[in-house]
């Protein structure tokens, strides 16, 4: 689905007009987030609906994308869009809340996958995922580890990067200017990838198996 919210008559929501939720680029919850986000900006704010109503769920789909509230908060993000939609004064906050909903019950299993179990299926939201640095594509460049304003990459030059997954708050930076695209997500829900414990050789990289109840690891000689 497309959204479709020009009709309002609004210039400054057109930029909406064409995300696409089966592109795996979008997310429909951080969508509505931002759609909230900018209406509560945005909106004329003469009355307590755009003003205060836009602020609380924004605030709510925020935290929602966050992993930070529970499921039955979804009830009150309906709830709350619905007042807004039938008694907003501006056509703006009115046809922005309306798509929401359209939006929660045209994607209600991602809604629900996102407030009962803070998963986001095309890994958008930062809970459902985790920032690692393929060891088969890093070239050493040390670019990330400039840019990280958390020091959470380990390595040198000429040697495999590896993010701390304590410290990184997935700012996104290191994914920016990585030359080889060798910054990946990974989903919190599947096994964790295969890195090196510690910076290794560029080339070379750990091989981890799991045999008789114990994890070996061994490292190939770079050719």
């Amino acid at each position: 689905m497309r959204g479709k919210i020009c009709e309002a008559g609004s210039s400054a929501l057109c930029e909406w007009n064409d995300v696409d939720f089966d592109d795996r680029s979008a997310c429909v919850v951080e969508y509505s987030r931002q759609l909230m986000d900018q209406v509560r900006r945005e909106s004329c704010g003469k009355d307590v609906f755009c003003r205060e109503g836009t602020w609380q769920v924004s605030a709510l789909i925020g935290a929602v994308a966050k992993g930070e509230i529970e499921g039955d908060e979804g009830a009150l993000i309906r709830e709350l869009l619905g007042l807004i939609s039938e008694n907003a004064g501006c056509d703006m906050s009115s046809y922005a809340a309306a798509h929401c909903l359209v939006l929660m019950d045209q994607y209600s299993e991602e809604w629900d996958r996102h407030l009962r179990r803070r998963r986001c299926t095309n890994l958008i939201c930062k809970p459902s995922y985790t920032l690692y640095i393929a060891p088969e594509l890093c070239n050493g460049c040390e670019n990330c580890i400039r840019v990280c304003p958390l020091r959470a990459i380990a390595g040198e030059k000429g040697f495999i990067h590896i993010i701390d997954t304590g410290i990184c708050d997935k700012c996104g930076k290191c994914i920016e200017v990585c030359p080889k695209g060798a910054v990946k997500k990974s989903s919190v829900a599947g096994f964790p990838p295969k890195v090196p414990a510690e910076p290794v050789p560029v080339g070379s990289f750990g091989e981890v198996d799991v045999g008789d109840g114990a994890i070996r690891r061994r490292r190939r000689r770079r050719e």
